[in-house]
């Protein structure tokens, strides 16, 4: 009975990748029949436009929340080698962290969260055990912050969803709560057990103080308000800023559940889902044009310039 009951377990683990690769197809070719249903409708002149009213006053403000993201979001990278206890300097860390994101953004978190980082820390002289513990503490910062926005968004109630979604304001508030939780559960654990080891599943973990908590949770926080202010940026006064926030939070959520290197046309469809009736079309298609390029493009550029000048200088080093 009990290895009946195993090898139907494993069954059932062998079968989740497929049914969730369905999963991926049957949403990607939702997502295209949408965006080919919208595309006929839009007015590409105007869209054109749109693009061509983008001027410095809005570029430049847009540009700078980009490099802000990529400095703050490399302060991940910079806690987890305090963490791991590795005294690799700081802009090396940050340039291998910026490289990382960039990489992961358009390429996958595999690839470029996992893979880069990887390759570029162990060329660096980190041992694996610490690499993973330098990725262990950007991921968790990295969704901490997000939680901690995402929570106190819908638990305050400040972006009201679509009434055609059929979400009581209620459950709304309750799922806030709960998000909420999740950072609120990390700062107490590392309350009550700071400085020691914890054993998670043959894992000994430390746990960090709560001011190193702390500040894994404000770091991401402000880099999730950075990429949203990109996009408030294209969108002038169309949209107000928690608004664009609250979908950009979807979006990425949505991004996570339906793996699609860079989110591409994932990010399109939730702000069309949820933007589409506040702002014109023509406006929100040329400013998802330009938040691609700035926020996914020119970053993947200097990224890869940025990765081959880290192997170019670990050869150099001898590593």
């Amino acid at each position: 009975m009990v290895v009946t009951q195993a090898i139907s377990a494993i069954r059932q683990h062998a079968r989740w990748p497929i049914v969730r690769r369905a999963i991926g197809i049957l949403f990607i070719a939702a997502v295209v029949a949408l965006i080919a249903r919208k595309l006929g409708t839009i007015d590409w002149d105007a869209v054109i436009a749109a693009l061509r009213g983008f001027d410095r006053r809005t570029l430049l403000p847009a540009a700078g929340f980009v490099v802000l993201s990529g400095l703050l979001y490399s302060q991940f990278d910079v806690l987890g080698c305090r963490y791991a206890g590795h005294p690799l300097p700081v802009r090396r860390v940050m340039a291998i962290s910026y490289v990382s994101y960039t990489l992961s953004l358009n390429l996958g978190a595999t690839l470029g969260g996992a893979g880069v980082r990887y390759r570029l820390y162990s060329r660096a002289g980190l041992s694996a055990p610490q690499i993973w513990s330098v990725f262990a503490v950007a991921v968790s910062s990295n969704w901490l912050g997000y939680a901690l926005l995402a929570g106190t968004i819908l638990a305050g109630q400040l972006v009201v969803l679509p009434p055609e979604w059929g979400i009581p304001p209620l459950a709304t508030r309750l799922l806030g709560l709960l998000m909420l939780a999740a950072p609120a559960g990390y700062l107490a654990a590392c309350v009550a057990w700071r400085g020691r080891h914890r054993t998670v599943r043959d894992h000994d973990i430390y746990v960090p103080s709560v001011g190193f908590a702390a500040l894994q949770c404000l770091v991401s926080a402000a880099n999730w308000m950075a990429v949203a202010a990109i996009m408030h940026a294209l969108l002038h006064t169309h949209a107000d800023y928690f608004t664009v926030l609250g979908v950009l939070l979807a979006s990425g959520l949505a991004g996570v559940v339906i793996r699609v290197p860079g989110g591409l046309g994932v990010i399109e469809t939730v702000f069309f889902a949820m933007l589409g009736d506040q702002v014109p079309h023509a406006l929100l298609v040329a400013a998802l044009i330009a938040y691609r390029a700035l926020y996914y493009l020119i970053p993947l550029m200097v990224g890869a310039v940025g990765y081959f000048l880290l192997e170019a200088r670990g050869k150099h080093d001898g590593a």
